[in-house]
């Protein structure tokens, strides 16, 4: 500490003491113990007064009435360093160091006058004032040594000058034996030395242990707040005790509307009140909320009016308590959709895939009733005349008509009919409650929209043909013989001289 006066500084001193290093934050918890509590300082103010008074009263001697004169000017202007300080306080935090250097001063001489009062009713004649003057300034540097035990220099700097001139005061005394004094009151500064030393450790300890809990109290805050998740916590009851920042947030609400000691399904129906359409649906979210706090620990999964998915898991601690992490997983969703899209649809154009069409066609057949009129049937596609275009324009173009056949395929199927590319220039296509009427129907509008002219991006015009095999399907039939059967009449339409279509001869029809 800097001060005009070293010694003062030096006396302010707080020093770390056991691996307890002095923060400045600590340091100035320290200094402010100083002026804590002004009631013993004014108590002790008054015995020493009371003690002076009593020695003009039986001496009537001129020392005692400078004691009292001062010993009250000091009590005085220390109890009004303590308010001045309060008062700034008050009105804005200060560190206290520049009012401890007005005010320790004050302290040592305080201390300075009990001592020389106390050093000169001990030489007096009169034993009963001497023995009283001891007594009330050995409980006064005993305050001392608790009070001021934080500023542990200065504590011990006030107890020597207050017991010193005690000693002084024995040996020089008229009166035989009062040198019998000395060695108690040595024992007495050694003791209340130990005592200061072992006060401040214990609170240098306690204030380092409450700044190292304060500054990770401020780190778990600043965590809670800032985290990327919604995070609440509820207790045994099930009511919502901490909400975090980001909560709010992801319901689309302002902190303010963080609702807590409620039940969580209350908590969500409150913050969420936003995104759900009435209060019957809210009702229904709170309804469900509640099932799922009591049943599996599965991650219950809400749909905001806006399209985002929520995500809540719930973690129970060992003390009947439970953790609640809420996550925004809109973008987990929408690229775990993408991923299955693209692991069961064609890339380039789109449509499904060869595994998707199997599967699909699989479900189809095993759904039909054995002794349905109307069959499932498989078409299978291949194009005539694709190879001159990939041949002559590059397989940009190429790409570019697979693409067209794609979105003409789709807009001539009905609804539950799929159009799959299977790799290549191939197609096919599956068509529920079919017969064979209504395949040749099929077929001949498919041959005469994909045979349309394509005009491509870059002004040129092509035409391509195709040719179908058609597989109705059987009672019995397994997907693998279907596909097979269709691919079989592909080939005989293409031996008829493409740009027509065969159904399979298991059927019975030849076309």
């Amino acid at each position: 500490m800097r001060t005009r006066f070293p010694a003062i500084g030096f006396v302010l001193g707080t020093p770390a003491r056991r691996q307890n290093t002095v923060s400045d934050t600590v340091r100035a918890s320290l200094l402010s113990t100083a002026f804590d509590n002004a009631h013993p300082l004014f108590m002790a103010g008054l015995a020493s007064a009371f003690v002076a008074l009593v020695a003009y009263c039986r001496l009537h001697a001129a020392w005692a009435a400078i004691w009292l004169g001062v010993d009250v000017s000091i009590l005085a202007a220390r109890l009004l360093c303590i308010g001045a300080y309060e008062r700034r306080n008050r009105a804005s935090a200060r560190h206290p160091d520049a009012c401890a250097a007005r005010y320790a001063p004050l302290c040592l001489l305080a201390t300075l006058v009990l001592g020389l009062g106390t050093m000169s009713c001990v030489i007096s004649p009169d034993r009963q004032l001497a023995a009283l003057a001891i007594m009330v300034t050995a409980g006064i540097l005993g305050g001392i040594g608790s009070r001021n035990a934080a500023l542990p220099r200065l504590a011990i700097a006030q107890i020597v000058l207050g017991a010193v001139p005690i000693g002084i005061g024995a040996i020089a005394a008229p009166s035989r034996g009062s040198w019998i004094l000395v060695p108690p009151l040595a024992a007495y500064l050694v003791a209340m030395v130990s005592i200061v030393w072992r006060h401040y450790d214990g609170l240098l300890a306690l204030m380092s242990a409450e700044q190292r809990h304060a500054e990770l109290a401020a780190r778990f805050d600043a965590a809670l707040a800032h985290m990327p998740h919604g995070l609440c916590t509820i207790d045994t009851a099930g009511k919502v005790v901490i909400a975090n920042r980001r909560t709010a947030e992801l319901f689309g609400a302002r902190v303010e509307r963080l609702k807590l000691d409620v039940p969580l399904p209350e908590f969500i129906g409150h913050v969420g009140l936003a995104h759900f359409d009435g209060p019957a649906f809210r009702a229904q979210i709170e309804e469900r909320c509640a099932a799922w706090l009591h049943g599996e620990r599965r991650a219950f999964d809400l749909e905001l009016r806006d399209g985002r998915h929520l995500e809540i898991t719930r973690n129970p601690v060992p003390d009947g308590s439970a953790v609640i992490i809420i996550e925004d997983v809109t973008q987990r969703r929408e690229s775990e959709a993408r991923i299955l899209h693209l692991a069961r649809h064609d890339p380039l154009t789109g449509l499904a895939n060869r595994r998707e069409f199997h599967d699909r066609l699989k479900l189809m057949l095993s759904a039909a009733p054995a002794s349905a009129a109307s069959r499932a049937a498989v078409f299978y596609l291949d194009l005539d005349g694709f190879k001159n275009v990939n041949d002559n324009l590059g397989h940009g173009a190429g790409d570019e008509v697979l693409t067209m056949v794609a979105a003409r395929l789709e807009q001539t199927l009905r609804d539950g009919e799929l159009a799959a590319r299977l790799g290549g220039d191939e197609f096919a296509v599956i068509v529920r409650d079919s017969t064979p009427l209504v395949v040749a129907t099929i077929a001949r509008r498919i041959i005469r929209v994909v045979s349309r002219p394509y005009r491509l991006a870059a002004g040129r015009t092509v035409s391509i043909g195709t040719s179908i095999g058609i597989a109705l399907s059987a009672p019995d039939d397994a997907v693998d013989a279907l596909i097979s059967r269709a691919d079989e009449a592909l080939y005989a339409a293409k031996q008829a001289g493409k740009g027509t279509f065969r159904v399979s001869q298991r059927d019975g029809v030849l076309l």
